[in-house]
């Protein structure tokens, strides 16, 4: 696999950018055609957000098709403006990239204790991180550690070459890191729809129980920092879009303080947000709780 980054990383910079944007369309249904094993659990997974009652006629037997598909098309594209990061230039991201409600970050930061942003596996993630330093922000992302240390260090050299700083989970490193980050009121990027490392809690996703992280809550809740939802989404080919918003300045005093209260809020705006563009939603391990020895929804 590493091999094959490698050589990715030099050829699709070199490729006309007309092709390249057309390639998540060709290698997205090739992907799911042959990943079997991932097929099936975004398929499971995509059920949950989509109702098991989809599968009770053939418009929705079609719309779960196009929804799997178009989660793998998304990861493709992702994995591609991974690649392309060294290059893409301050002013593609200003004339591609909209986001609404910036206001939230000033208003946070004006608290001096940083702020946790918290995202799904979702849209164009890698496109819309340089948007922080594009706009004078610094912005710390900790990303799970792969077991291939080749690939962690080319995925870090190519993603912090966007102008996050994005650092492995895995030790007390990381979590150093964060905390002066957050000192220095700066902001931390955390994804939040699934359990990787650090401390987890089984909570209703989408009416199920799902094992989803608590520990962005609970830094909130020992440093002082505000959560602050941060998504974005294609609106079209090569046009993203995305909001800002409060969660805990959101909340009353006494729910900020309760993790439960908290952690519901933030999954009901991580709800939300993956039910209108479901296909733009990447996650192809487990999540809910499945009883055992249970098929396939």
């Amino acid at each position: 696999m590493y091999f094959f980054f490698r050589c990715a990383a030099w050829l699709v910079p070199h490729l006309p950018r007309w092709f390249s944007n057309v390639l998540p369309d060709i290698i997205g249904p090739l992907a799911w055609l042959l990943a079997t094993r991932a097929r099936r659990q975004a398929r499971r997974n995509a059920l949950h957000v989509l109702g098991t009652e989809t599968q009770s006629t053939a418009t929705g037997r079609r719309k779960l098709r196009r929804v799997t598909r178009g989660m793998f098309r998304q990861n493709v594209s992702n994995y591609l403006d991974a690649l392309l990061m060294p290059f893409i230039k301050q002013q593609d991201i200003l004339d591609q990239v909209i986001i609404a409600n910036a206001i939230c970050l000033e208003e946070a930061l004006a608290l001096g204790k940083g702020v946790i942003l918290f995202t799904p596996h979702f849209g164009p993630f890698e496109r819309t991180s340089p948007w922080f330093s594009t706009h004078g922000y610094h912005v710390t992302i900790p990303v799970e550690r792969l077991k291939d240390e080749r690939m962690l260090n080319l995925m870090l050299k190519l993603r912090n070459s966007g102008g996050a700083t994005y650092v492995p989970l895995g030790g007390s490193t990381p979590l150093r890191t964060i905390i002066q980050a957050l000192r220095q009121n700066q902001m931390v990027l955390f994804t939040t729809d699934r359990a990787v490392e650090g401390e987890s809690v089984v909570v209703d996703f989408f009416g199920a129980p799902a094992r989803l992280p608590i520990g962005p809550v609970h830094l909130s809740l020992r440093t002082g920092a505000p959560l602050v939802s941060a998504f974005g989404w294609y609106t079209a080919r090569n046009k993203i879009g995305g909001s800002f918003s409060h969660l805990t300045l959101a909340l009353s005093e006494e729910e900020r303080q309760r993790p439960e209260a908290v952690e519901a809020a933030l999954i009901k705006s991580m709800e939300q947000v993956i039910s209108k563009h479901p296909e733009q939603w990447m996650v192809f391990a487990p999540i809910w709780l499945e009883p055992e020895g249970a098929e396939a929804l």
